[in-house]
């Protein structure tokens, strides 16, 4: 049997069937609510071939980084339990600081959890029809944030005690992270804690 339907009806059929799936799995609604506007508008921005020169040094600039892939990270994330994956990854090559950035003498990423949850949020709303992981509360959500100590030549997993439900997260942590060759510690720390915040220190 063929249908014959336009992109809009095709659009309105799998839109109402993820919303009828999504129900029956009692997943949360997505928020309605448009996320805050951060940072400043792009001003107009000129786009052009690349000259030579240019080109030529963006290219071996990328060289010196094809033996660097595997190199430990640092960085945010959070876990779903329901996919066992992470998602909402911001994974930094920790040589990519030359000493501690984040005080306590500790390196990771710059990006925090509630700024990448805002922005993902947006996309997922306006790209992706509001379909997706970024539903609610960054913090209703397990997450975690890997740190570098250069002192102790350790990682740090820290994370909420979600992570006692999900011991299986740690490898994927691991892995995602390139820290298999690493000494790494998992370490549970209220921040972390699902329904916790910087407003809850």
């Amino acid at each position: 049997m063929t249908y014959n339907i336009t992109d809009e009806q095709l659009n309105e059929i799998v839109k109402r069937a993820v919303q009828k799936t999504l129900e029956e799995l009692q997943v949360e609604p997505v928020l309605h609510e448009d996320a805050p506007v951060y940072g400043k508008k792009n001003k107009d921005i000129n786009i052009s071939i690349a000259d030579d020169d240019l080109a030529a040094r963006t290219m071996e600039t990328m060289s010196q980084n094809l033996d660097t892939q595997n190199n430990p990270k640092v960085g945010i994330f959070w876990y779903s339990p329901v996919n066992k994956s992470l998602y909402g990854v911001v994974a930094i090559d920790k040589d990519s600081y030359s000493k501690p950035n984040a005080g306590g003498g500790l390196i990771t990423c710059k990006e925090l959890h509630e700024d990448v949850w805002k922005r993902e949020y947006r996309n997922q709303k306006y790209k992706l029809n509001g379909v997706g992981p970024y539903i609610g509360d960054y913090k209703n959500k397990p997450r975690g944030r890997v740190f570098y100590s250069p002192e102790k030549d350790t990682y740090y997993i820290m994370v909420g005690s979600w992570i006692n439900d999900n011991p299986e997260a740690v490898d994927i942590i691991v892995d995602r992270y390139d820290l298999k060759d690493c000494k790494v510690e998992v370490k549970i720390s209220v921040h972390w804690e699902i329904g916790m915040g910087w407003e809850n220190r």
